[in-house]
């Protein structure tokens, strides 16, 4: 049954890997399983929690920040005999080949793969190796979710939202109206045939299931609204000013709650302030945007796919992937109230340290990038999304690199690129991995990857401006040859 219209040989890796997981459970085996901190890890997790608990088997997960070396080490140490690693892993199969030569791998990743012959032990799942883009079509949670359903379709189709959750969670809705495309188009079609989720076209806000009005249009940072990003009581003023009333009685409203008529209006005066400002009809264009609407869902954290993929970054940055596993595999209870209340703290955190951003000489510039500390006050968990949000809100115009001290020996790198950059022939993680190389530092300490328009590291802190020069001219490089 390959209702995704998968290649054959894809589906026929998929098909080995559950047939191999289904040995390890009848053998009794413990099953060790590690994914990413991020969204769409923790939503990959989920999803291979609830499978291989549906087939009664055991299994130990650990979140993580990276799939580094010293992690590998502690799993030679325990000695199991069956591993999968989910949105990591094809950038570490070196590692893993040499640390567990003799050991059971299944790696379900959709980051860019080596270009070296696999291991026997190891099975590598990745869309990549079958001619998918990893960094828009499919995420690593479509990935797992693809795997779940081979395992059992029937049972674990009720998976797949996790799926769409998690590429929202990586930003993979970058075709038209913010849509998801590709293989990620395929598994929302059938979710809407099988009744588990609706796509509409609304308005693109963060939070507009559950936000007052104004709160949804103070946080909105893509598109960046020029005067209203940011600005609480010029969203107020903005919104009185075009008969949008904030409360229905003693309720604040949301922008779900918005009539027809007034989302048009809504719409149409956002559009005028986006070009006033210089913005693009395209930017204005994406004021409306294709929504993901889980229908089994009934929590406004949770109907909306890309609100759920917000409350599991914000569980997995705020240390406690856990919770965010735990609400993925179906806790509504004490576990998705904790996350709620993450989600407000992480918010708050984020928006404190947007404002110190916009002080004069927070960011430093080069020819080709521009970069910023998070200093004593910022986790190395949050460095990424403040990152992304300050390229969305055009804080920068070049490809901007955030360093957050990991400990007191190293940085945590966080790349983000501009469309417009990437357009230029820009991929960040293949030019962190060349930055290493180029810098002579061990790859397989200070591991190096992600995507064109995302991608992190980490270096010795002493060598931050030896890494800014060479990786300036790596990008300059990387520019040159697309022309």
């Amino acid at each position: 049954m390959n209702p995704f219209a998968l290649d054959h040989k894809f589906y026929d890796i998929l098909q080995q890997a559950a047939s191999k997981v289904k040995s390890w459970i009848e053998a009794d085996e413990i099953i060790r399983l590690s994914s990413h901190i991020d969204a769409d890890g923790l939503s990959a997790a989920g999803i291979i929690c609830s499978a291989l608990s549906r087939l009664k088997a055991s299994f130990h997960l650990r979140i993580l920040r990276q799939l580094d070396p010293e992690f590998i080490e502690e799993l030679v140490k325990e000695d199991r005999n069956c591993y999968i690693f989910s949105d990591f892993g094809s950038g570490q199969i070196k590692h893993l080949a040499k640390s567990l030569p003799s050991k059971d791998i299944i790696i379900l990743d959709h980051h860019e793969p080596l270009n070296i012959s696999k291991p026997s032990n190891i099975l590598e799942i990745n869309p990549i190796l079958f001619g998918i883009d990893g960094s828009n079509e499919v995420s690593g949670s479509g990935v797992s979710f693809l795997f779940a359903y081979a395992l059992d379709p029937k049972k674990n189709i009720d998976l797949l939202p996790l799926a769409l959750v998690g590429a929202l969670g990586d930003t993979q809705d970058k075709e038209k109206q913010h849509s998801l495309t590709g293989l990620n188009a395929k598994i929302a079609e059938f979710g809407v045939q099988q009744n588990l989720l609706k796509i509409e076209k609304d308005l693109y806000f963060q939070y507009r299931e559950m936000k007052p009005i104004h709160h949804a249009l103070m946080e909105t940072t893509d598109p960046f609204l020029p005067g209203l990003t940011g600005n609480e009581e010029a969203c107020v003023r903005f919104l009185s000013s075009i008969n949008i009333p904030l409360q229905a009685g003693e309720k604040w409203r949301t922008i779900s709650d918005l009539s027809t008529e007034e989302k048009k209006r809504l719409t149409t005066q956002l559009s005028q302030l986006i070009l006033s400002h210089g913005g693009t009809s395209k930017q204005a264009s994406n004021l409306v945007s294709t929504t993901y609407i889980l229908t089994t869902e009934t929590d406004p954290y949770l109907k909306d796919a890309r609100e759920f993929a917000e409350l599991l970054n914000a569980c997995g940055r705020t240390r406690h992937p856990g919770i965010g596993v735990a609400v993925c595999m179906g806790d509504r209870d004490i576990h998705y109230r904790r996350a709620q209340d993450l989600l407000t703290d992480y918010q708050k955190k984020i928006n404190s340290f947007l404002e110190t951003l916009k002080h004069p000489g927070s960011i430093h510039e080069t020819d080709y990038l521009q970069y910023f500390f998070g200093g004593d006050e910022l986790e190395e968990t949050m460095i990424g999304t403040i990152a992304t949000i300050a390229v969305k809100t055009k804080l920068t115009k070049k490809v901007l690199i955030g360093f957050a001290k990991s400990n007191n020996q190293c940085y945590k790198i966080s790349a983000r690129a501009p469309q417009q950059f990437v357009d230029k022939g820009v991929h960040l993680g293949l030019a962190l991995r060349q930055t290493i190389a180029q810098l002579k530092l061990d790859p397989s300490k200070f591991l190096a990857g992600g995507h064109d328009a995302a991608a992190g590291t980490r270096i010795p802190i002493t060598y931050e401006k030896s890494f800014i020069e060479t990786l300036n001219k790596v990008l300059h490089q990387q520019i040159i040859k697309k022309d």
